[in-house]
């Protein structure tokens, strides 16, 4: 009988070494796909008290426990109260053959302060967006409100937005493919930083992202 078999194919985390930035999202994706190199600045845990994405201290999946764990991110050391940036990050090509189902399942989270738009797209080799969408892709997973001025109301008070980290799971299917087909994932984000009133404001973007591919087995 035929069998299923998942197997992993990468764990993407924020860092200086593969996020692009722009002055949104969109513009992010563009500089991204054109091959302009990864400009994120690690601004570190800048207030010491964001919530951290973290493995555990014996992650037993061998497979990703290499990989370190996610770096706060802005497009400079120092943000601007207001402002709102894009940021995106590409997985390495997975190839498939004629004949094979394209099936995945991703999992992500994500940190923003203050708030968050996150998507996920699959694009061809040439940075093209493979059409027609699976389900789940394509889609604006929003976490707060963009608007800077949430800042003053109604985001000022405990629990604030920047307290929550976001977790997301999604299955991917392709179908059954009738051509061959090199692929990858883009995440993007766009990130508002709201308008203080307070002495302190930060601004920052962490996030991991597991990539799984489903395996059919023929006998």
């Amino acid at each position: 009988m035929p069998s299923i078999s998942v197997s992993p194919i990468q764990r993407i985390v924020s860092s200086t070494g593969n996020v692009v930035t722009g002055a949104n999202r969109a513009a992010a994706v563009t500089s991204l796909l054109s091959g302009s190199p990864a400009n994120a600045v690690n601004v570190g845990n800048a207030p010491l008290i964001w919530p951290q994405i973290s493995k555990f201290d014996n992650d037993n999946n061998t497979a990703f426990n290499s990989q370190p764990n996610p770096q706060f991110l802005w497009t400079q050391p120092v943000p601007l109260p207001g402002e709102t940036k894009g940021f995106a990050a590409r997985s390495s090509n997975i190839p498939l053959s004629v004949g094979v189902f394209g099936e995945f399942v991703i999992a992500m989270a994500v940190f923003a302060d203050n708030a968050v738009t996150a998507h996920i797209q699959a694009v061809d080799d040439l940075g093209i967006t493979i059409l027609p969408v699976p389900t789940g892709l394509d889609v604006d997973l929003n976490a707060g409100s963009l608007n800077p001025n949430s800042g003053i109301s109604p985001d000022n008070h405990f629990p604030y937005n920047w307290q929550n980290v976001r977790f997301y799971t999604i299955p991917v299917s392709f179908g059954l493919l009738n051509a061959a087909l090199n692929l990858s994932f883009v995440f993007s984000f766009e990130v508002a930083n709201y308008v203080n009133n307070g002495a302190t404001n930060t601004a920052g973007l962490a996030f991991v992202a597991d990539i799984y591919q489903s395996v059919l087995t023929l006998p």
